[in-house]
């Protein structure tokens, strides 16, 4: 493309859900971990609806002018990105068009990336990823999908006692170890009237764990929560509302623990900040991180203390995110694990900040405008419906 420090860019986005599991699992391995990491900056950085320079790019991703054209044409190249360019003697502008990845078993399929795959990563991994995301997996090109409802009268006679049996016996499609919330104990005590039997669906229970993990909610006062997300008239439990909720908490009841990382992010940040509540921009990073990128709490509070001691006792979400993403590929999923790789990873790039400190002036912290922070609380509640 030819990028120019004067050039200026412009994010569109599309309006589908992102499949993160096939960005990690197989994009990832062709187009590379910095384009991979471009890729997840441009993404989630939908608040920003204004032309920013392209200088400013390459600083938050602290890669070099020519390095950030590569990935973009990468990102291109794997039909991750359209580039549009409008020519001008000042600068020139971009519109740089997110498309959402293929599913796995689509992608390895596709005519030239599968074959890259193979060729990349050889013939017995193309193999083993594509048997295990093939199964059942049929076209259903040309055919209408057809419905009946089972009538939920029939578990009008349901207890709390068989509720208890139910779910002790049952093994969740998201059985996350690494959250603390104690969902068992929370299904027992949340009445059937707050939280309806027909509420309590596998995608509910997950988000109420992780949720409840985050900000170090208590059994008692999630209960409360669900209760006041819950309206009559709809089908599911409201969990962008919930979220909202609780991203509004005061957490009082701090947990005892026996190592600072255990606390949940939000209550460890605030700690870490000597009792002074965290953003919600801070807020929604942690979510992020937790929700979308998958990282153990332990994790997130290792990264998140070491930005914080990095920055002068601020957190550089753009950075913060940036490494999220490397150790989401490195399967950094431990206590022990992130911290051997916090000092490595920070002090690499505090390496490039100095090297670059005696071009370009210090960056200041500019608080969000109205529309920014609309957005991004808009964006902050798109998180219960994924």
């Amino acid at each position: 493309m030819n990028l120019q420090v004067q050039d200026k860019y412009i994010i569109e986005w599309p309006e589908e859900e992102q499949d993160w599991r096939s960005l990690y699992r197989v994009y990832q391995r062709l187009i590379g971990a910095t384009a991979l990491a471009l890729y997840g900056f441009l993404w989630h950085g939908k608040q920003h609806k204004h032309e920013e320079d392209i200088q400013s790019l390459c600083d938050a991703m602290s890669v070099t002018l020519a390095k950030c054209d590569q990935d973009l044409t990468r990102l291109e190249q794997f039909d991750l990105l359209e580039i549009y360019v409008q020519y001008n003697k000042q600068g020139n502008h971009y519109i740089f068009k997110l498309k959402p990845a293929l599913h796995i078993h689509d992608f390895l399929k596709h005519e030239v990336f599968g074959r890259l795959f193979i060729q990349v990563c050889g013939a017995s991994q193309y193999e083993y990823i594509l048997e295990q995301n093939t199964s059942g997996f049929l076209s259903k090109e040309g055919y209408e999908i057809i419905r009946h409802p089972l009538d939920k009268a029939f578990l009008q006679n349901w207890t709390t006692q068989a509720e208890q049996k139910f779910i002790g016996q049952e093994a969740p499609k998201n059985n996350r170890q690494d959250l603390s919330f104690d969902i068992k104990t929370f299904l027992v005590e949340c009445s059937l009237i707050l939280f309806p039997k027909h509420y309590r669906t596998q995608t509910a229970i997950d988000a109420i764990k992780e949720i409840g993990s985050i900000y170090g909610i208590s059994v008692r006062r999630m209960v409360e929560l669900v209760g006041k997300a819950y309206v009559a008239n709809e089908t599911s439990l409201n969990i962008k509302r919930l979220r909202s909720l609780a991203s509004k908490e005061v957490v009082s009841e701090v947990p005892q623990v026996s190592s600072p990382y255990e606390y949940p992010p939000v209550i460890f940040l605030k700690k870490l900040r000597k009792d002074i509540e965290p953003t919600a921009l801070e807020k929604y990073l942690l979510n992020q991180l937790v929700s979308v990128m998958g990282l153990n709490p332990q994790v997130v509070n290792v990264l998140i203390e070491a930005s914080f001691k990095a920055n002068r006792q601020v957190i550089n979400t753009r950075n913060v995110e940036m490494i999220a993403m490397q150790w989401a590929t490195l399967n950094i999923n431990t206590l022990e694990k992130a911290k051997a790789q916090a000092s490595q990873s920070f002090k690499s790039n505090t390496k490039r900040r100095v090297e670059k400190a005696s071009d370009y002036p210090e960056a200041k912290q500019e608080s969000l405008s109205f529309e920014e922070e609309k957005a991004l609380m808009e964006a902050f509640m798109k998180l219960g419906d994924e």
